[in-house]
Parts: structure tokens; sequence; C-alpha cells
């Protein structure tokens, strides 16, 4: 590597991109070639993103209104669009996924989310209120910015997490210290980089780099943090929200998820087998609300299974930044370790493979990856039944009765997503208000909004991220009540102390 021109990357702290701290050299999952140079921050310099954060809300930020605050996020948009495809090909070589969902979904999404957020009418930062009990007086309902914002984001898709954790709490008015994953944090600072190209005051919007243990540890203790945004595994969620507590702050976290994907026997079975897998092994499976489970009606099975294997024998393997391949790489070697742990001991349980991509000597020798996987025999009490693998790993249990599937979808202890196929759209509104989960797909699997709101039940998490309610989050309640002087009231309320 000493004759690869490095790339380097610092962290962006009051609109400065800033070098110092201990350089780290990344290297792409896809076939292991150097990507680029971040420097990895500490305690001291998260702690002084923060002081920026705060020092730009009180100075300027605090008083930019809610329309300049959009045109800003759309000048943002427009940055971002005009260099899409850099955007596109650093994110897939420092995550392995493959280029055609960089290209066609991932850095399009995250464009038409910032779009949605420097143009939505539903929020407003307050509103009118009667009072009902005191007829001649009136209230003011406001939603006030908490102030300086503190995100942590995964490494599975790194700009969507940047942008779902940056224009929500742009658009309420706060400032925002964002630490995305050690492992993914390239297009995230080259986000931070085009908002200062777009005119949005320094320290507005500020990357920090670096470990969970130190960077995430600081951003959370910090007194100046009032929001706290967290993505990640459920057992470091609750951590986290025990070292702030201290402080007193307001948390979203969006965590785990072990999803269900129902197939009733009267679903389009073509179109059905299609979602299901793309449920589960789009960006190999390493998206939070994966359809990893499939439960499917006994009277298909077979069928089913079949059509399941067939398009699965049709994902190709190669280099994921050739725009012919299907699957995606593993973003990270403990990762990897992890989802063969868990598969092995599930077939040292019962677990048979039905199908499993032969993916060996197609991709790249140095990249990270593990084959498609398709498992059968799965007991309730195995660990590939209950937590979340995070890999291209779909599990097949099988019912009879729409109760039966109901009740299996819901034994879980997460609560994220599910999905339910089935040509009849009352009982698929029966059965998904039954599931226990922030997100339910019906005849559709990891289509996302902007406008809808997304986070768990159970252990996936407390709050929601993006549409109003996401927004809201992000904010503080106020409210004025309002009299013009003297009413009849008056003499009841105060004669209570005062009687005449």
């Amino acid at each position: 590597m000493s004759n690869v021109e490095k790339i380097r990357y610092g962290n962006v702290l009051n609109g400065i991109e800033n070098f110092d701290g201990i350089p780290h050299d990344l290297t792409s999952p896809a076939d292991g070639r150097y990507v680029g140079t971040v420097y990895y921050a500490n305690k001291s310099t998260a702690d002084e993103a923060v002081d920026y954060a705060e020092e730009a809300f009180n100075k300027v930020w605090s008083k930019t209104g809610l329309s300049e605050r959009q045109k800003l996020l759309m000048k943002l948009a427009d940055r971002i669009q005009e260099r899409s495809d850099a955007y596109s090909e650093l994110e897939t070589l420092n995550t392995g996924k493959t280029i055609r969902q960089s290209m066609l979904m991932d850095i399009p999404l995250g464009i038409d989310h910032i779009r949605y957020f420097a143009s939505t009418k539903e929020f407003q930062p307050s509103r009118k209120i009667a009072h009902p009990e005191f007829p001649d007086t009136e209230g003011v309902v406001e939603y006030l910015p908490v102030g300086v914002v503190g995100s942590i984001a995964p490494w599975n898709v790194p700009f969507l997490m940047a942008v779902w954790k940056i224009a929500p709490a742009i658009l309420a008015g706060n400032t925002v210290v964002l630490k995305p994953s050690h492992y993914t944090p390239l297009t995230a600072l080259e986000l931070a980089k085009d908002a200062i190209h777009s005119g949005f005051p320094p320290g507005v919007i500020n990357v920090v780099t670096g470990s969970g243990s130190e960077v995430g540890d600081a951003i959370v203790k910090n007194p100046k943090i009032r929001f706290v945004s967290f993505t990640g595994s459920s057992p470091t969620g609750s951590k986290l929200m025990a070292s702030a507590s201290p402080t007193i702050k307001k948390f979203t976290l969006e965590l785990g998820g072990k999803s269900p994907n129902i197939v009733f026997e009267d679903a389009d079975l073509d179109h059905a087998a299609k979602g299901v897998l793309f449920g589960i092994y789009l960006n190999s499976g390493q998206l939070c609300e994966s359809g990893s489970r499939l439960i499917l009606q006994s009277s298909i099975r077979d069928r089913f299974m079949i059509k399941l294997k067939e398009l699965m024998q049709r994902m190709r393997a190669g280099n994921p930044t050739e725009m012919e391949t299907d699957i995606s790489a593993i973003t990270n070697a403990s990762q990897q370790e992890k989802i063969i742990r868990m598969v092995d001991m599930g077939i040292g349980q019962g677990a048979k493979v039905f199908y499993r991509n032969e993916i060996s000597g197609k991709v790249p020798e140095h990249g990270i990856y593990y084959p498609p996987t398709l498992l059968t025999g799965i007991g309730h009490d195995m660990e590939i039944a209950n937590e979340e693998i995070f890999g291209p790993v779909l599990t097949v249990m099988e019912f009879s009765t729409e109760s039966e599937a109901i009740e299996i979808a819901n034994r879980t202890n997460y609560g994220l997503a599910a999905g339910v196929w089935t040509d009849d759209i009352t009982k698929a509104r029966r059965v998904a208000s039954s599931i226990l989960s922030g997100t339910v797909w019906i005849n559709e699997y990891h289509l996302l909004s902007a406008a809808a709101p997304r986070g768990g039940f159970k252990n996936s998490g407390i709050g929601r991220e993006l549409g109003l309610e996401g927004v809201l989050e992000m904010t503080e309640t106020r409210h004025t009540f309002i009299s013009q002087g003297k009413n009849d009231l008056d003499d009841v309320a105060y004669g209570l102390l005062f009687p005449d």
C-alpha cells in the first residue's frame, strides 16, 4: 500500500475538515483494495464538535427560520445530486454493497429524502389551540428545537443513515454532531463537506469519526447534547441509555429486528417469491428490517420453495463494483464471523440447508462474503429463530391457519418490520394490525418513504425516525396560555384564595 496515493478524509468540525487524530486506512470489503484514510477522533475532539454545534445553535441557527432551513436542505440535495455517481462509487467501495444498489437505490433514495424534508409542509413550528374550560382564552403550542442533536449511525447503509440522522434534525431547527460507523464513514463525511458548500453555517452539521467506546460514549454523556438518535444493536442501545441517564436527555433508538415475512396460499407466488428474497438478500441481509423469517403456509410449501431456489440460482456472484453483480459483500470480518457461528450452531441443532448459492471462486479473493443461504427445519428454541443474524440467511417456518401465522410472527422479542403476502387485502390488513411491529408491508418489502415513521416495538427500540413523527421527536413542546385580561372565571379561581 506504500505505493498507493493516500486519499485523506478528515473529520468535519465547525465548517472545516480537520485531520487531527489517529489515521486508519480503510480497505474495501468488496475486493480488499485501499479506499481511503480516515482520522479517528477522541473524546476531546467529540466534545469540541459539541461545543461548536452549541455555539452555532445559540448564535446563528436558532434565529434561522423554517423556510431558510428548507432552502439550505434543497441546495444540499441538489449538490449531492450533481455528485451522485461519486457518492455511489464511494458507498460501494466502503460497504461492499453492489454498485447497482448504490446507484439505483441508496443514493437516489437518500437524495429524495433530503428533498422531502426540504419541501414538506407537514411540520409547522406552532399551532393554536382552544381551551374548552376557559372560553375567553387561547393557547399556542410551539415545537421548539432541542438544541444539539447527537447521532450515532451503524455501518450498513451509511449514506441513508446520515440523511436520516441529519435532515429531520435540521428541519426541526437543531444542530447536529454525527458519529458514523468507523467502518463506513466516507459518504457521511462527504455529505458534511457538501453541506458547507451548500451554505450551511459553520458548526450546524459536524461529523466525527472514531470508536463507539470513545467518541460515541462522549456524545451520549455530554450534557450539552439534549437528544440522542442511535441506530444499532439492542444491547448497545440499552447500554447507551444507561450511560446517558445522569444527563436526562431524549432518545430515539432504532435497534435490532427479527422480521417475519408471512406468505399465504392465495398470494401471487411469483411476486411474493421475489419480494421475500429481496427482503432478505438485499445488502446481503445487513439491514435492520430484513425479512429474515419466512413464515410459509404449509399448503404451498413445496411450490414456493422451488420458486425461491430457482430465483436464488439466478443471483450472480462477482465483484460488487461491477454492474452485473447481484450479491453484496459482508461489510466487515467480525460480522462474517458472527454469521458463520450462528448458522453453524443452527445446523448443529438440526436446521437443514435447503439451498445455498455457492459463490466460492466467483467473488474477489480479498473480499468478505457469505453465500445466500436458505434454511429449513427451524425449531422455535434455536438461536437462529430468535436472534438477529444480520446476514444473507433466510429461515423457514410453516403455518396452517391465520392465527398460527400471527402467533409465530409475534414469537420474538423484536418488532421492527414485517411483511404480509396475500391477494385478500381485507385479510392482509387484519393480519397486519395484529403484528407487533413498527412497519408492516403488504405485498411489498423494503420500500421506504421519508413521509413514513420508522421504528420498533419491544426490543427493537423506542421513538420514531422520519415522517412528521420523527421531526417532532427532536423538538420540545411549549404551551403558552394567553388571556386578554380579567374574565369571569378569574373571580372563581382567585376566590379559592381570596374570597370576597
